[in-house]
């Protein structure tokens, strides 16, 4: 016999079937948000989609532990919420992204990203300006990597909202040890363009040293960098063209190649920046307060100095304090891929005395000042001195001692008359007081090997003592490994025959 129906039953079969019916549709709901999140995400490119859906609701959705990669670029997020006002809105409205992981590689010791030929999914059929979205925020970190780097972690946020039918406006900024950046912008939808503004970017050189000589190739290795780099920026995307402008000026800088024992340390510049890609600029400023190569030291050094390429710069004007005169290079450009460096030096008051105590083993003092002129050629081997001239200044005194015995009575008999002046005088027991000197540099009338011809005419500081003496000295050998800046070579020295 069949027990007949009560509301009690009746109520509870409902109440089973409602909660079942709610479970049915949390449980449909939520594979329903996850396909949708993973077909989204793959509209935009993604591929290895990684993630669990935590919540899903008509007004709310969060989806956690999110890992996927566009092209080769990988991203990841502890957490992203979507979060509308009205279910049906035909919007996915606020998207909140938290934790976002981003590794950026400077140095392409890692696949590159941005080459479609490395990319599986070939094409993107959907921009992420089109996604169905009022505003996106970013909370997260920037992992900076270099082959055999640290890594180096920034903190990220941004902020991108829809400010009006197909335009977007959007701000970022990032931090991280030693280094600030804010920016702003906007996306026109229907033209494809983005225009922004780094309205600040300030970067420590010390922490980011190596870093920054991933993607500079400073000549002759490795170095050390100090210094406070700012800077400003504006430019437009549109078309796959990018065009950038801006200016960027350095402080309290400091560079150091140990290699060749050269110290610069004071340095200030700025530049005006025509066009970032092709790193095109206007002259701009360069001063340096100290520059040390080995034993010579460089004071004072003020130049106007443009990048015409990325691969070239341009010197207008050079000058420094050297020696105790001035040294003044005629414009030139340098190459970086070439790493070598030619230009036509002029030399006003340097100290024969200073030059001199930069020698190695030479017989000699002077005293005195010299003018001239000469090219020189700075390489991976070393420097290099061309055809040029030194001549010592008009109306200056100078004088000069020798230690060099034979130098001025070889070939000459015991018995003439101007002998035993000569020896006193090679032998430094006399002073010549100098009344001509000039220093002619690889003359292109010299035999091969010989570097230099030194001309001197004089007579002995002691009014008491008759003897003029005129010298013609020849230098065979590098004449640059005389100076001791860390070269190594021989030279000999010998009268003119």
């Amino acid at each position: 016999m069949k027990r007949p129906l009560t509301l009690r039953r009746i109520v509870l079969a409902a109440g089973a079937l409602a909660l079942g019916g709610l479970l049915l549709g949390v449980l449909a709901r939520a594979l329903l948000t996850g396909f949708a999140v993973r077909a989204l995400l793959e509209s935009a490119g993604a591929s290895e989609i990684r993630f669990a859906v935590a919540q899903a609701t008509p007004w709310r959705v969060e989806v956690a532990d999110l890992d996927f990669r566009v092209r080769t670029q990988s991203f990841g997020a502890k957490r992203i919420t979507l979060a509308r006002d009205h279910w049906w809105s035909p919007t996915l409205g606020r998207v909140s992204v938290e934790q976002a992981r981003v590794p950026l590689n400077l140095d392409g010791s890692d696949t590159n990203p941005w080459d479609w030929a490395t990319y599986r999914n070939g094409q993107v059929s959907a921009s992420p300006a089109r996604l169905p979205v009022d505003e996106i925020t970013v909370d997260g970190q920037l992992l900076v990597q270099a082959a055999a780097l640290p890594e180096q972690a920034l903190a990220v946020k941004a902020r991108a909202r829809l400010a009006g039918p197909g335009r977007w406006e959007v701000q970022a900024e990032a931090a991280g040890p030693g280094l600030a950046l804010q920016a702003a912008g906007s996306y026109d939808l229907g033209q494809d363009a983005l225009e922004f503004q780094v309205t600040e970017a300030a970067l420590d050189l010390q922490p980011w040293q190596q870093f920054v000589q991933r993607l500079v190739v400073l000549p002759g290795g490795d170095w050390e960098l100090a210094g406070r780099l700012t800077g400003r920026a504006q430019g437009r995307w549109a078309g796959s063209e990018l065009a950038v402008g801006g200016e960027v000026a350095l402080a309290d800088g400091r560079v150091r190649y140990a290699r060749r024992d050269v110290t610069a340390e004071g340095i200030e510049a700025r530049l005006d920046i025509k066009d970032l890609p092709r790193l095109v600029t206007k002259p701009g400023t360069l001063r340096v307060r100290e520059i040390r190569v080995g034993q010579l030291t460089l004071a004072a050094l003020d130049a106007e100095v443009a990048f015409e390429s990325r691969e070239r710069i341009v010197v207008p004007r050079l000058s420094l304090a050297a020696l105790g005169g001035t040294v003044a290079a005629e414009p030139f450009r340098y190459t970086l891929s070439q790493r070598v460096l030619e230009a036509a030096v002029t030399v006003d008051g340097i100290s024969i005395e200073q030059v001199m105590a930069l020698t190695r083993d030479l017989p000699a003092q002077a005293t005195g000042r010299v003018d001239g002129r000469f090219p020189i050629r700075l390489d991976d081997s070393g420097l290099r001195l061309g055809t040029g001239w030194l001549a010592l200044q008009p109306g200056v005194y100078a004088e000069v001692q020798f230690n060099a015995t034979g130098l001025l009575t070889r070939g000459v008999a015991p018995g003439h008359p101007s002998y035993a002046v000569l020896k006193k005088i090679e032998s430094g027991l006399l002073k010549l007081k100098i009344g001509e000197l000039r220093l002619d540099i690889r003359p292109p009338d010299a035999p091969p090997g010989r570097t230099a011809q030194l001309h001197l005419t004089g007579s002995p500081v002691d009014p008491d003592v008759k003897a003029p003496v005129i010298l013609d000295l020849n230098v065979n050998g590098p004449l640059e490994k005389l100076l001791n800046l860390g070269f190594d070579s021989r030279v000999s020295f010998g009268t003119k025959p």
